[in-house]
């Protein structure tokens, strides 16, 4: 009888050990599980969604793309042939410019002024005497709306000499002053005849609107 309660004792004994070992091993598992998944809910709640920047560059027109590379110009500005005119936009698009260009220009100088609606950008020629200014007007799509010259005198001939001095003020209000000197010339027009030359001096004065288009005063 002894022999009998202790065999089943032992026996007893091993199922206990089995299903500890057995309680242990899925603790484990259970342990295992839970963690992986905590580690894969916190990778998503920290990693950021990819998206497709849009560059600013990219949502400008060609026009706003052109002038972008143009550099405003220093005013007051005042300039007359003979002078210089500042190096500015040195870097400018040269596709840009050659879609918007005045006519026979260039290169461009820069923006004389932009109040989002309007842009007065001037463009340079090549001149008797240097580089030569022009002003173009354009809404903010590009389109033109008006466009001038300013030294309409300047330069030089057989009995004449002009020369103009151009400033641009900042309120969009731009002054040309002329000096111009004329002779009689000989019988045969081969020369000037000496103490015969007459000088006025003028002042033309124009004003960019605000619809963009410039008015001469």
């Amino acid at each position: 009888m002894v022999a009998v309660i202790r065999m089943l004792s032992a026996s007893t004994n091993e199922h206990m050990k089995y299903f500890s070992t057995y309680i242990f091993a899925l603790f484990l598992l259970t342990g295992c599980n839970n963690n992986n998944q905590q580690q894969a809910s916190t990778q998503e709640a920290t990693t950021p969604e990819t998206t497709n920047p849009v560059t600013k560059t990219s949502e400008l027109s060609a026009f706003e793309l052109y002038v972008s590379t143009l550099e405003q110009i220093p005013l007051p500005l005042n300039h007359n042939p003979l002078g210089q005119l500042p190096e500015l936009s040195n870097n400018y698009d040269k596709n840009g410019f050659a879609n918007y260009k005045h006519v026979w220009t260039s290169q461009p100088l820069g923006i004389y002024f932009n109040d989002g609606e309007t842009i007065g950008i001037i463009d340079c020629s090549i001149g008797d005497w240097g580089l030569v200014p022009f002003l173009t007007i354009y809404d903010k799509q590009g389109n033109k709306i008006d466009s001038t010259s300013f030294y309409k005198k300047s330069g030089g001939d057989m009995g004449y000499q002009a020369i103009e001095y151009l400033t641009l003020e900042a309120n969009r209000h731009i002054i040309v002053l002329d000096t111009v000197k004329r002779w009689n010339l000989n019988e045969d027009e081969s020369d000037i005849i000496e103490n015969s030359m007459q000088q006025t001096i003028g002042r033309t004065e124009y004003q960019v609107l605000t619809n963009g288009m410039i008015e001469k005063q």
